[in-house]
């Protein structure tokens, strides 16, 4: 696609989160987006969640000027069984649009959830490297996200689903190699089941991305006013994340919006309704519920 190397990049941020996972793309099109994430595991249930802002940015070469906000689905369900969640990139007009772009790929209902994270992985590359050497070649230098981490990666999904021998769950993404100025190959990894070391507890599993300090970060910190405040109001479902007790798919649904909803509380300039929490469990398709407040 011929672009004009001197028009406008229009930008879609999901989330303005300036410190964690708001990736900002320079692209001479609509694009962009960051969530604050959570990933839940217990027993045979997983559970994946997201809040829905999104930011609108103009920019122009290296300068980034906010000019709205809007709702994005960052959650996508494939083949009735395996669940996708995105954080980075969220559209390239007339190249890549995350929730169409999925429900495209040659994803089988017998697909396995690892090689339904590895076509993720061979097709996503392609589209992410014509447009970063698009920007090199006109010497756009990409700004990643509104804080300047460049350790975030560009764009990732977080691939999950049920087999026989268990839940699964991967993640896909692309990193810079700010050094040589170009854009890294997809990587791949499993987060479910947690690597040895990864994790000391054997009934829940939680992976959250979200601000340095927020929320989910003061639950989690042992003995934090928010801990003993949540512990109180949601003994059941907060008891369970933080001392690793078993909670069903229901358990783990409510989990997972109150999780996101203490996100917004504490952050509510970067993260905001409606919130979208999917859940698949063997032998039933996946399910989501979406909260508006």
């Amino acid at each position: 696609m011929k672009r004009n190397p001197q028009c406008f990049r229009r930008f879609w941020i999901r989330n303005k989160n300036l410190s964690a996972l708001l990736v900002a793309i320079l692209l001479c099109s609509q694009s962009g987006l960051a969530t604050t994430l959570v990933v839940l595991v217990s027993g045979n249930a997983i559970v994946f969640g997201a809040d829905g802002k999104d930011v609108d940015a103009w920019v122009q070469d290296s300068q980034l000027a906010i000019v709205g906000t809007g709702t994005f689905d960052k959650i996508a369900i494939i083949q009735n069984r395996i669940l996708v969640s995105t954080t980075g990139i969220g559209r390239i007009s007339g190249r890549y649009d995350f929730n169409s772009w999925i429900k495209s790929l040659p994803i089988a209902n017998n697909t396995s959830v690892e090689n339904a994270a590895a076509i993720i992985k061979k097709k996503c590359g392609p589209i992410f490297k014509r447009e970063w050497d698009w920007q090199v070649r006109h010497s756009r230098t990409p700004v990643t996200n509104l804080s300047g981490d460049k350790s975030l990666p560009w764009v990732s999904y977080r691939v999950g689903g049920n087999e026989l021998a268990g839940p699964r769950v991967y993640l896909v993404e692309i990193y810079i190699d700010w050094a040589n100025k170009r854009l890294k190959n997809p990587t791949i990894k499993t987060i479910y089941p947690p690597a040895k070391g990864v994790t000391t507890m054997k009934n829940i599993f939680v992976q959250y991305s979200s601000v340095n300090g927020g929320g989910m970060d003061q639950l989690f910190t042992k003995g934090s006013d928010i801990q003993r405040q949540y512990l109180k109001l949601y003994d059941r479902e907060v008891g369970a994340a933080i001392y690793d007790e078993p909670l069903d798919v229901e358990g783990l649904r409510k989990l997972a919006r109150i999780l996101l909803t203490l996100e917004i509380e504490t952050c509510p300039k970067s993260f905001s309704f409606p919130i979208k929490v999917c859940s698949t469990i063997p032998r039933q398709g996946p399910s989501c519920k979406t909260y508006e407040q």
